[in-house]
């Protein structure tokens, strides 16, 4: 197994950011005996996560004063990351760990592996609230309709991607905010890329700040966004 790294984007996770990475992160990547690096991206918060993160030893930390959105973070910490393969995951944890290992056991067969809460196979022993889940049922169908998918879940925070692909990718992209998970599928499908969806583990984080209209009208907006955006994706990357 080559290097992985491992981006975690982090806004006001104070309260939990510690103990997840401390004690459950950092050893459960050490029981794999894998490369493996960790890059935790503060994405302008507003409580003391810079500073906690500052104090967590054997991580990699970038950090920008003003709050951007997840898809900007992930894309800072793919640009800081040096690992042939890429995974990118909740500072919650809400995806179990566990999913890790279908993730090392496909990487060299799929360009992109995508976390899915909505396969058979998946398993959520705490879901969401009624209107969070239909909501979310109204966005995979949305997004498989405008963009020709045929995925169970596009938004799971679990992804892994193949480095230089990954790296390409953060190049082209221009979604800041919920819908960069779109973006990146989009993109893969445009280069015809190999994509698995994997079942996972996954447990509803209560204490999300996610405030669901405004965010839903991002989503569309960035929807758009990426439709109009097909050309630059498909252009060449150069050098100069």
């Amino acid at each position: 197994m080559k290097l992985l790294s491992v981006i975690i984007p982090c806004y006001n996770e104070s309260k939990c950011l510690k103990h997840n990475i401390e004690d459950i992160v950092i050893p459960y990547f050490n029981n794999l005996n894998i490369d493996y690096e960790i890059i935790l991206v503060n994405d302008g918060s507003s409580d003391n996560t810079k500073e906690i993160m500052k104090e967590i030893k054997g991580v990699i930390s970038v950090s920008y004063d003003d709050n951007h959105g997840k898809g900007y973070a992930i894309r800072q910490g793919i640009l800081a990351s040096k690992g042939e393969y890429i995974l990118f995951m909740d500072t919650d944890l809400s995806t179990d760990l566990s999913a890790v290992h279908s993730v090392l056991e496909n990487i060299n067969k799929y360009d992109f592996i995508v976390g899915s809460r909505h396969l058979k196979e998946s398993v959520i022993p705490q879901k969401q609230p009624p209107i969070r889940q239909f909501i979310g049922w109204v966005c995979r169908k949305l997004v498989n309709i405008s963009f020709g998918f045929h995925l169970k879940d596009t938004q799971c925070g679990f992804k892994a991607i193949k480095g230089d692909i990954a790296r390409e990718m953060s190049l082209k992209t221009i979604v800041d905010r919920f819908a960069f998970d779109v973006e990146y599928l989009y993109y893969a499908k445009l280069h015809k890329y190999s994509i698995l969806e994997i079942p996972v583990t996954w447990i509803n984080d209560e204490s999300s700040t996610v405030k669901i209209g405004k965010s839903s009208i991002e989503f569309l907006k960035d929807m758009s966004r990426i439709k109009e955006n097909k050309k630059h994706y498909l252009e060449k990357i150069t050098n100069d």
